[in-house]
């Protein structure tokens, strides 16, 4: 069963390490540039996970995950950001996203 990655971080940096670290373990990675058409985009998908990130808006990002769901997708959602953004890491859980990995992450070696 292949799996892809589908990847939201607006900040290109942080897009390209995301992307470079995940290229290896999943079957493709595919960049996700506009919030707005995510829901779409995704509407169906069961193999992979969404992979983004709460910075620079989080409201965005907790957007995109409430309408993943009420969409009726089950599709796994990893989410970073700071460790300052409690509430928004209890929002992320509301909404039953997979995880919210705190920041600093440091690229697997």
């Amino acid at each position: 069963m292949t799996a892809n990655a589908f990847v939201f971080f607006p900040d290109p940096s942080e897009r390209a390490w995301i992307v470079s670290t995940l290229a290896p373990v999943v079957s493709a990675v595919l960049v996700l540039e506009e919030a707005s058409l995510i829901v779409q985009t995704l509407k169906g998908e069961t193999r992979g996970c969404l992979v983004a990130s709460t910075e620079p808006d989080q409201a965005v990002v907790l957007e995109l995950v409430r309408e993943l769901r009420l969409s009726g997708s089950q599709l796994p959602a990893i989410i970073l950001g700071p460790h300052t953004a409690f509430r928004t890491a209890v929002e992320i859980a509301r909404l039953e996203a997979t995880v919210f990995l705190e920041r600093p992450l440091t690229a697997l070696q």
